[in-house]
């Protein structure tokens, strides 16, 4: 049996929430615009980003940091 610590239970925390967010982040950031796991199993239609849509997405994530 494992027994945590509140030290090792926050750190959990803190580390699934940090794996969350940066999943989110990713899906964000896919070219992915529909994704349908159902009768394709994995479907997904992408479209490609332009080099100015990376940019300000890019520059939206700094915007974002920097508050």
């Amino acid at each position: 049996m494992v027994t945590l610590t509140e030290t090792g239970v926050i750190a959990l925390a803190t580390m699934t929430v940090g794996f969350f967010i940066g999943c989110c982040r990713q899906i964000e950031q896919s070219r992915c615009s529909n994704i349908s796991f159902c009768w394709g199993l994995i479907n997904c239609d992408r479209h490609v980003l332009n080099d100015s849509t990376v940019l300000e997405m890019n520059s939206q994530e700094e915007k974002k940091e920097n508050v």
